[in-house]
C-alpha cells in the first residue's frame, strides 16, 4: 500500500511541472511515466479537470508530451463553467495546448451564454478563437433578445463571439416568424441581418 501512495505522489508531482496543472480521478487506473510513452488510462466514474474544462466519462485516457491530448468515451460530459458551456456526447478528443475539442459522433451542446442549443453529428471546436464547425444534421436553436432563431443545415459555423452563423448546405432559417431556405444563409445576429445565396425561398410576414 505505501508503495502506491508514493507512487501517486510522484505522479501528481508531475503534473503540477506543467504550466497547466490536471487533476483527475476514477476507479480504476493504469499508469505509464516512461518518457516517450506517457500514458494514464482511467475507468469507472473518471474525471479530468484541465484549464476550464471538467470532463466526466466512463473512460479517459491521456497521453502525449505534459498530458497534452485527452480522449474519453463512454456518457461523456464536458462542462465549461468560464465559456457557460455543456456538452454532452459518446466520444471526444481533446488538445489541451491548442485547446482544441473535436467529436465525430452524435452531440448535444448548451451554451448558457449565448442561448443557443445545438445537435449534430459531429463538432470542431477552436476554444482560443471561440469559433465552432457543427456539422451532419445540424439542428440549432438561439435566443436573440426576445426572438427564437431556429436554423437547419448539413454544416454550421458559427463564431461565439461576434454572434456570427454561416449555414452550408439545404439551410433553413425560421426568424421573426419569416422563413427563409438557400444553400448558403449567412445571419450576424448582432446586427440582425441575414444573407442568402443559391436556390433562394423565402416567405415573410407582412
Amino acid at each position: 500500500m505505501r508503495k502506491i501512495f508514493v507512487f501517486l505522489l510522484f505522479f501528481s508531482f508531475l503534473f503540477a511541472l506543467d504550466a497547466d496543472e490536471i487533476s483527475f480521478e476514477g476507479n480504476e487506473s493504469r499508469i505509464v511515466l516512461k518518457e516517450g510513452r506517457e500514458n494514464v488510462e482511467l475507468t469507472g466514474g473518471a474525471k479530468v479537470t484541465c484549464q476550464n474544462l471538467v470532463i466526466s466519462a466512463d473512460n479517459i485516457n491521456l497521453s502525449g508530451e505534459n498530458w497534452r491530448f485527452v480522449s474519453v468515451n463512454g456518457n461523456v460530459l464536458v462542462l465549461d463553467e468560464e465559456r457557460e458551456l455543456e456538452i454532452r456526447t459518446s466520444m471526444l478528443w481533446y488538445d489541451r495546448i491548442n485547446e482544441l475539442l473535436l467529436i465525430g459522433t452524435y452531440f448535444e451542446l448548451d451554451d448558457r451564454k449565448n442561448e443557443m442549443n445545438a445537435s449534430a453529428t459531429s463538432l470542431e471546436y477552436d476554444m482560443k478563437n471561440e469559433n465552432l464547425v457543427l456539422s451532419g444534421r445540424v439542428r440549432l436553436s438561439k435566443m436573440n433578445e426576445t426572438d427564437l432563431v431556429s436554423t437547419r443545415a448539413e454544416s454550421i459555423r458559427y463564431d461565439r463571439s461576434s454572434d456570427v452563423m454561416e449555414l452550408l448546405g439545404s439551410a433553413n432559417v425560421l426568424w421573426q416568424g419569416d422563413r427563409y431556405s438557400a444553400e448558403v444563409i449567412r445571419l450576424d445576429l448582432e446586427n440582425d441581418s441575414i444573407e442568402l445565396d443559391t436556390r433562394i425561398k423565402g416567405t415573410i410576414n407582412g
